[in-house]
C-alpha cells in the first residue's frame, strides 16, 4: 500500500497531491535554513564554521557580508578610505609625472 500524505487547513484534511488545497490569506509557515557550511576566510584564512563562526569572524575583522549591503547606494572611495601604500603610490606617480614634465622642457 502506497503511503499517504495529508495537510490540516482549518481542522480539514487535504491529501496531499489528491485534494486541492484551498490557499489561505496570510498564510504563515516556520522556515527552517541550513547552516552554512565551513568555508576558509580569505581575510586571515582561518576556517569559519556555520552562522555564528560568520558572525564572529565579521566583528573580528570589523567587516559585513555583501549580502547585508543590498539596496544601499554605492560609495565612491575618498582620500580617507585609501590605505596608506595607495596614498604613497599615487603621490610617487605625482612626483614622476611633474618630473617628467619639468625635464623634458
Amino acid at each position: 500500500m502506497a503511503r499517504k500524505t495529508w495537510r490540516y487547513v482549518n481542522g480539514v484534511a487535504y491529501e496531499v497531491g489528491v485534494d486541492a488545497i484551498p490557499e489561505t490569506e496570510g498564510r504563515r509557515a516556520t522556515a527552517i535554513m541550513p547552516d552554512l557550511p565551513d568555508f576558509v576566510s580569505p581575510i586571515d584564512g582561518s576556517v569559519v564554521s556555520g552562522r555564528a563562526g560568520l558572525r564572529e569572524h565579521n566583528l573580528r575583522h570589523n567587516v559585513v557580508n555583501t549580502l547585508d549591503l543590498a539596496g544601499l547606494p554605492n560609495q565612491t572611495m575618498t582620500s580617507d578610505m585609501r590605505s596608506s601604500s595607495e596614498k604613497r603610490r599615487d603621490t610617487e606617480q605625482r612626483r614622476e609625472s611633474i618630473a617628467r614634465q619639468l625635464y623634458n622642457r
